[in-house]
């Protein structure tokens, strides 16, 4: 093996410890420590995963340049009403930054939608779902350029 095989190796190696140190950065702590709990379920989305999904758009209620500008989306679910309390708790110092936007209740459903705002756009959202039946917890963190008006389509069936 020649040393510009062994110095690329390096490179590519370096470069792939920067952008998993990047991308680890971006997420939100609290949907970090709550993602180790055996209970939740949990999903980080990068902004260029999010940018190939645009095209899917039709088969979510988001609209392909809402998807565009999302820079990423964390996703929460626990199912063991148990520790829901706990969960919440654990997202008070997410939900403590932000304002709250609005309280829903529609049936078994309590939502609860918070945001950060940047002139007439938000620039980070996280919603909180509440289903009495069955029992579940969903809890979804939302950055980038969003606008208010693509929350409509997330609360409309």
């Amino acid at each position: 093996m020649n040393w510009t095989m062994i110095g690329y190796k390096k490179f590519a190696l370096g470069i792939l410890m920067a952008a998993a140190a990047v991308s680890g950065s971006a997420q939100n702590k609290s949907f970090e420590k709550i993602s180790k709990l055996p209970e939740a379920q949990y999903a980080y989305i990068s902004e260029s995963m999010l940018s190939s999904m645009g095209a899917m758009a039709d088969s979510t209620r988001f609209s392909p340049s809402t998807i565009d500008r999302l820079k990423s989306v964390e996703i929460l679910t626990c199912e063991t009403p148990e520790t829901f309390d706990r969960i919440i708790e654990m997202l008070d110092p997410c939900i403590n930054e932000l304002q709250l936007l609005s309280r829903l209740r529609d049936d078994n459903d309590n939502i609860t939608i918070y945001g950060k705002r940047n002139g007439d756009k938000l620039s980070s959202l996280l919603l909180i779902e509440i289903k009495e039946s069955p029992e579940i917890l969903s809890a979804i963190f939302m950055t980038g350029d969003i606008d208010p008006d693509s929350l409509k389509s997330i609360t409309r069936p």
